[in-house]
């Protein structure tokens, strides 16, 4: 009953306190934000903000040719005992400049003229004393319908000298547009760049994203389950695979090069042999798929055939990769305006060169882990409970070295130890030998969530991904690959991966669970559960997703490009930086035209497809 009295109170000095927090939580942020509203009250900052949305209110789309008149008034620095103005007169038209001197920038000069025709335009410059000194603007005029007007401005520099100076009024008696202007082509060639930038770093997240998004979706991982005997196995069979992957890589690149320097016509022939003959080897003797009933002479016979057909077509794609890196070489000088066809022959060739032995390293881990884990876990259900600890302590123990050892070697890449035996050899050892013995006191055939733990990194590095803007990738990539577009393109689709892994692993996560189920049961693998029951789900929805990271993908892009990351935020900061306000409105009306434009287009093909 007590505590029922208080409660009204205490809800109310909660309250109370609540409020006096906010407050002197907003009371510090303004001091810390230094707001001062006298500031955007002050003549002079009202004044520039006037001249910069005027002159943003007339975006530089047009090239104009001009018919002009131009007359010239005195003008002296510094000011002389007795000041006066300036006057002259003309055509009917009067042009008065008071006073017509200045000591400082802050002090203010009238210019005014009568006697024009109705709404004429123009523009003052000043002359500087100087042989060959450039004119500088001053301001820009327009008359009223009774033909006057009259401009305040003070001046950019005061250069005291007994030389004359003068300042010119242009006026502008009629004028035609001769096309676009100089800031509308570079906006354009720039605005196509950003929307490229965008499209080939939204495609390239995309092939990447898809497969890690099988590994980030929990529906799809919780099941995945082996004892600790496998996941060390698989573990260990990773540098074996590196090491299988470079050993054959090497001496194929050589023999591609070989076969190609050699003769043009027997790389083509012996590409099209390498990948004709690679079926009939899959094909040849009995059925890959061996049971466990058949001989070992025929699994190693059926495992020989795979290895041979892979290496066949391995051999064809490398040809084809070195003659599609030669024949984009001889065409580029003779493509002409299609030289871009040439090059893009040249650059796919060279990044499939270039990734070969990457590609080959991941598929020996990838195959690796699968048979570690696989004939791991089939050792381990045959062998009796005393055999079976034993060897998952020597398997853990080799696991543990070669996952400590690669932690460490990473390290040692980035910060250069003096000793990195300490980091490398001693920690995988020592934790091998520690981690070995504790393993045999471990039940050897309990299955572990494996699945849970690749869910759980994946996740987390793509949330860590996710966390890092794409400015601050822009900048590494730049000190990389330099300035220009490429870095862009890569620093966007690293931000892409980590953005369209996540979408696309819960869009899997979301899937109807009955083909899912329907088709495990029918006794398949993971791997055809995913490509009959998952993927037909997830395609459209994927789809979408992709060109929905297109559309902020070039708005990220503009960004980008502020850092030298190409794109139209190149000369969107150049424009700012050099106070050309008519040309910024160009790139902002371009950039705000194209976004709409990918908006419009991206939602229609959101709602097709969904």
């Amino acid at each position: 009953m007590k505590s029922e009295n208080r409660s009204p109170r205490w809800r109310l000095l909660r309250n109370i306190l609540l409020v006096a927090i906010l407050f002197l939580v907003y009371a510090y942020a303004v001091q810390v934000v230094k707001i001062d509203l006298r500031v955007p009250q002050e003549p002079t900052r009202q004044q520039n903000l006037v001249n910069l949305l005027r002159q943003m209110a007339r975006p530089d789309i047009f090239a104009y040719t001009y018919e002009t008149q131009q007359r010239s008034l005195s003008f002296q620095s510094p000011c002389p005992e007795q000041v006066r103005g300036s006057q002259i007169t003309y055509n009917g038209r009067t042009i008065t400049l008071s006073p017509n001197c200045a000591n400082t920038t802050q002090d203010a000069l009238t210019f005014s003229g009568e006697g024009f025709p109705p709404f004429a335009r123009g523009v003052l410059r000043w002359h500087p004393p100087g042989e060959g000194a450039p004119p500088r603007p001053l301001a820009n005029f327009r008359a009223d319908a009774q033909g006057a007007f009259a401009v305040r401005f003070t001046m950019p520099d005061v250069r005291e000298s007994d030389e004359p100076q003068r300042i010119e009024i242009e006026e502008i008696l009629s004028s035609q547009i001769a096309g676009l202007s100089e800031a509308a082509l570079s906006t354009w060639e720039r605005i196509l760049e950003t929307v490229l930038i965008a499209l080939m770093a939204s495609t390239l997240a995309t092939i990447v994203a898809v497969p890690v998004s099988f590994l980030a979706a929990r529906n799809l991982m919780a099941g995945a389950k082996a004892p600790l005997a496998a996941v060390m196995a698989a573990i260990t069979a990773v540098p074996i695979g590196i090491f299988l992957a470079r050993l054959v890589a090497q001496p194929l690149i050589r023999l591609t090069l070989a076969i190609t320097d050699w003769s043009t016509m027997m790389a083509l022939g012996t590409m099209l042999l390498a990948a004709v003959l690679a079926w009939p080897v899959l094909r040849l003797g009995p059925t890959v798929h061996t049971d466990n009933n058949k001989s070992l002479s025929s699994r190693i016979f059926a495992g020989a055939r795979i290895v041979l057909a892979i290496l066949l077509l391995l051999l064809s794609l490398m040809l084809l990769t070195q003659m599609g890196l030669l024949l984009g070489q001889r065409l580029a000088p003779r493509a002409g305006s299609l030289s871009f066809l040439a090059n893009f022959l040249v650059v796919t060739s060279d990044l499939l060169r270039v990734l070969f032995p990457t590609f080959m390293a991941l598929v020996a881990i990838f195959v690796g882990i699968s048979w570690g884990n696989r004939y791991g876990e089939a050792v381990m259900s045959r062998l009796p409970e005393t055999p079976a600890r034993l060897l998952t302590g020597v398997l853990t123990g080799l696991g543990t070295a070669v996952f400590i050892y690669g932690i460490g070697s990473m390290l040692n890449w980035f910060y250069a130890f003096e000793n990195p035996q300490n980091w490398t050899t001693i920690p995988a050892l020592v934790g091998g030998v520690i981690l070995g013995i504790a393993a045999l006191t471990v039940p050897p055939r309990r299955p572990l969530p494996i699945g849970m733990f690749i869910y759980t990194v994946t996740r987390g590095t793509l949330n860590l991904l996710r966390a890092i803007e794409p400015i601050i990738l822009g900048i590494i990539f730049i000190a990389w690959v330099g300035l220009g577009p490429f870095a862009g393109v890569l620093a966007l689709t690293l931000n892409s991966i980590a953005d369209l892994g996540k979408l696309f692993s819960e869009q899997v996560e979301n899937i109807n669970q009955g083909p899912l189920e329907a088709i495990t049961a029918t006794g398949a693998n993971r791997l055809q559960t995913i490509v009959f029951a998952v993927v037909p789900q997830i395609v459209p929805p994927f789809i979408a997703f992709a060109f929905y990271r297109w559309d902020i993908n070039v708005r990220l892009s503009t960004i980008i490009g502020i850092v030298g990351g190409g794109g139209i935020g190149v000369i969107l900061l150049r424009y700012a930086n050099l106070l050309q306000y008519r040309q910024v409105a160009v790139t902002i009306i371009a950039i705000a035209i194209m976004v709409s434009l990918l908006d419009f287009i991206s939602a229609r093909l959101r709602k097709r497809l969904i």
